[in-house]
């Protein structure tokens, strides 16, 4: 947002990509081929997910990834900037299509997801720093795997100390390896699943953790979680529990907050509908645990619908005030 670069925001850097859609009775075994009941195309790609989670809400919102020169580019950008997402950043590859998600969805909204990246993967470096570095005090950066960590770590690096790095370490491959540690230590807040959890404290990542601390032997008899808050700059992180909603990990101890009872249709996305929820509320001055509160109830309305960022709700649909929040920090006199 050029004219707007002061204004306190919540910044999604990282993938959109084009969901392609198959719905049917159940999902394919390896090996077994499936009759799709119905089909159909819509706008994701985890960053421009957690873009619109926040722009539903009322939080001042700004994406930067990187579309292709194909026409589905102009598409993603034209519906971003319906939902209220400032995409003046974003830039475009030469010759590279826009990146593609392949979602197979069955009857109890249980889901399995293929990504190819695309365009998404060459966001150039140096506009994602520039863009982190540009962030007053208040505003808060999201980040992802999705696009190559390199990418992610040089905005959380730019970001200055007045800007709270919120890190969804999905998929949790990238962030096994020295980069990956790099970017998780420049992380004020984890967000992550059951699944992600798992995948980085076992293995190399329990050696890296191990690393992080005072010592190896320190350690031992620590839980996942405790192992992952070693290697954080903020010691926060948060699990997404499904159903039973999301677990918060501080210097305060550990906290369940419950999710609202839903029948599920899809759950592609709620993740992110959570990730960006928790922004919007924290860019807006919500307390942790506030904020969780809302992405509970935003993430469980998003599943009881189909696809990704149509299904996430706005701030009059949950019958709260837009999360503007406190105004402009920091605006140029």
């Amino acid at each position: 947002m050029r004219t707007g670069a002061r204004l306190v925001t919540v910044l999604a850097v990282g993938a959109y990509t084009l969901d392609l859609y198959m719905f049917g009775d159940h999902l394919p075994a390896t090996g077994e081929s499936v009759d799709a009941c119905d089909y159909a195309t819509a706008h994701g790609g985890k960053a421009a997910n957690v873009a619109v989670a926040s722009a539903r809400l009322g939080a001042p919102t700004r994406f930067v990834g990187c579309l292709g020169d194909d026409a589905d580019g102009p598409a993603a950008l034209a519906a971003l900037r319906a939902d209220g997402v400032e995409v003046g950043d974003c830039a475009t590859a030469d010759g590279v299509p826009t990146g593609r998600s392949f979602v197979y969805v069955d009857r109890h909204g249980r889901q399995i997801v293929m990504t190819w990246p695309g365009a998404a993967n060459l966001l150039p470096v140096s506009r994602a720093a520039a863009t982190a570095a540009g962030l007053p005090d208040g505003s808060v950066l999201v980040l992802q795997g999705e696009i190559p960590v390199a990418t992610s770590s040089a905005a959380a690096a730019a970001a200055p100390p007045g800007a709270r790095v919120v890190l969804n370490p999905s998929p949790p491959g990238p962030f096994l390896g020295d980069t990956g540690e790099e970017l998780l230590g420049r992380a004020d807040v984890l967000v992550l699943n059951e699944g992600e959890l798992s995948a980085l404290t076992t293995g190399a990542t329990g050696a890296r953790t191990g690393r992080a601390g005072p010592g190896r032997g320190s350690t031992a008899g620590l839980s996942p979680v405790e192992l992952l808050r070693l290697g954080t700059r903020g010691r926060t992180v948060i699990v997404t529990c499904g159903e039973r909603g999301a677990e918060i990990t501080d210097d305060h101890g550990t906290t369940l907050v419950g999710a609202p009872r839903v029948d599920a249709v899809d759950t592609t996305g709620a993740g992110d509908a959570f990730t960006g929820a928790l922004a919007a509320a924290l860019r807006g001055g919500a307390s942790l645990a506030q904020g969780v509160r809302l992405a509970c109830r935003v993430a469980a309305v998003s599943v009881t619908r189909r696809f990704c960022a149509p299904s996430y709700p706005s701030a009059s649909e949950l019958g709260i005030a837009p999360l503007r929040g406190p105004s402009e920090r920091g605006r140029p006199g």
